[in-house]
């Protein structure tokens, strides 16, 4: 390598200039450019603003010989240094990549809009986020999607960070079926909630789980203790193809029931199209299950206190007129939120590492799926159900409401921690699981009548699911086998 002063270089430019003008922007361009550490070949002089030379005189190389850190050629960086931007294109440049930062904005807003999105009975109902279909692993995984989309459309696609920024400003969120965290539990280790408070939900939590194990250890053959709740949502077809990122996709619900005794679990399947997730939906599975069992005397059902699941009138109303009529007690019992961990979620996973690489066409095949999904010590019990399985029981008016009180300041609903269902037709509820039972009050308990004993079937016919969704599954017909075409083309819709 030869080392040339930068007086040198500059005297190279100048003997080459024509016009013998001022080279002043040679001048500050050569600085800009000689001050660039690229490795040059061999026989390239390296230009130098430190002055001196290293190897032969610098004087005796022809001009085509100097080259700059830059790594052009001299005509080129002659060129540029006479020339250089113009405001004019400075201007230009920033006005395009403003247009193009917008175009890109535009570009991510409409792919996130266009993305399917949970149900939003699988959500939390204090939350006005919206959560992806689960078919994303992660952002990485979403960002990558977004990459392939652009490049389909020929846009330029945007960094990971204004992807996210934007993912974020829509208040959108990619659905994860696990357990969340306890909303408490964060907010004290973030120091937002008073230690008092959270030692108050510490002490409930351990009661429920003291509660629960007591129950499960008492388990007989007179005294059945289950446990029960909805999985994650699965969704219809499930396949690879990129085809199912942008298309809705049909709804199907897994709500389980098992027993803590023999560990038999009921797995209650059905999809959208033949019933919806209402409180009767949920109460048509439990009532069903605890009829095929009349050897207990008790009952005790262990669940979360979702609202629409397990915690509301109708259940109620179900749960008493079922003791009432088989002579049972039917025990509810509620974990603390944010801790609702139940062996019925051991089911859950089992299913979901079975159907894990696995293409779903039909509803039909998770059933068979599931059923494979356990061996020991016996498989899953799997009902594969329509809309004719389901019963209204909102027309019953055994209970009036679940409240256990009326004036200002009294428990409400969310406060009742367990409900008993006695078989002469009242029913008794606790605060806490610690505490002994106290009767509902009778203002909300009706007499029994010919009418409030009234049960119809829920539905009539299938549900129609929305025109929307019905043309996205015909369009998905292209990557699903000719065999299962008929199922999507009878959809009501």
């Amino acid at each position: 390598m030869v080392s040339v002063p930068y007086d040198q270089a500059r005297a190279l430019i100048e003997s080459e200039s024509s016009d013998g003008k001022s080279v002043e922007r040679e001048e500050a361009t050569m600085e800009d450019t000689v001050m660039e550490d690229t490795v040059m070949e061999d026989t390239v002089v390296h230009a130098d603003l430190s002055g001196g030379l290293e190897g032969e005189e610098a004087s005796l190389l022809a001009p085509e010989q100097v080259q700059f850190d830059t790594g052009i050629g001299e005509w080129s960086a002659l060129n540029w240094a006479k020339e250089g931007p113009t405001q004019a294109d400075t201007e230009g440049q920033t006005h395009s990549n403003a247009r193009r930062s917008v175009a890109g904005h535009e570009f991510i807003h409409s792919f996130l809009q266009d993305l399917p999105k949970v149900p939003s009975h699988y959500c939390r109902s204090t939350t006005s986020k919206q959560y992806l279909e689960p078919v994303f692993q992660s952002m990485a995984d979403l960002y990558a999607v977004y990459c392939r989309a652009a490049a389909e459309k020929n846009a330029t696609p945007l960094s990971r960070q204004v992807f996210t920024d934007e993912f974020k400003r829509l208040n959108l969120g990619l659905y994860h079926p696990k357990k969340d965290q306890c909303n408490i539990c964060c907010a004290f280790k973030t120091g937002n909630l008073p230690d008092d408070e959270w030692q108050h939900h510490l002490l409930q939590k351990e009661e429920a789980r003291a509660e629960k194990l007591s129950d499960k250890n008492k388990a007989s053959n007179n005294t059945m203790v289950l446990c029960m709740d909805l999985q994650a949502l699965l969704l219809c077809p499930k396949l690879k193809a990129s085809a199912l990122y942008y298309k809705t996709k049909l709804a199907v619900h897994n709500f389980t029931v098992y027993n803590m005794l023999t560990h038999s679990a009921t797995c209650y399947v059905w999809h959208e199209g033949e019933g919806s997730l209402s409180a009767s939906e949920f109460a048509s599975c439990i009532v069903d299950y605890l009829s095929a069992h009349t050897e207990p005397d008790t009952f005790i059902l262990w669940s979360d206190g979702c609202g629409y699941q397990n915690r509301n009138a109708v259940l109620s109303n179900a749960l008493l007129q079922f003791s009432m009529k088989k002579n049972k007690v039917v025990i509810q019992k509620y974990l603390e939120k944010g801790h609702t961990q139940m062996e019925c979620d051991s089911v859950h996973s089992v299913i979901e590492r079975r159907l894990r690489d696995q293409d779903v066409y039909l509803p039909a095949e998770y059933v068979n799926l599931m059923k494979k999904a356990r061996v020991k010590p016996h498989p899953y019990e799997v009902k594969y159900i329509d809309h004719t399985f389901f019963q209204d029981f909102t027309k019953l008016r055994l209970c009036k409401s679940l409240r256990p009180g009326v004036r200002p300041g009294d428990p409400t609903v969310h406060d009742i921690r367990a409900i008993r269902y006695n078989n002469n037709g009242t029913m008794d509820f606790k605060i806490n699981h610690s505490d002994d039972w106290h009767p509902h009050p009778s203002h909300q308990l009706r007499n029994s009548t010919s009418d409030s004993h009234t049960v119809t079937p829920l539905y009539s016919d299938r549900l129609k699911i929305n025109e929307l969704k019905f043309k996205h599954l015909q369009d998905l017909k292209e990557v699903i086998p000719k065999d299962f075409h008929s199922f999507y083309n009878n959809l009501l819709h």
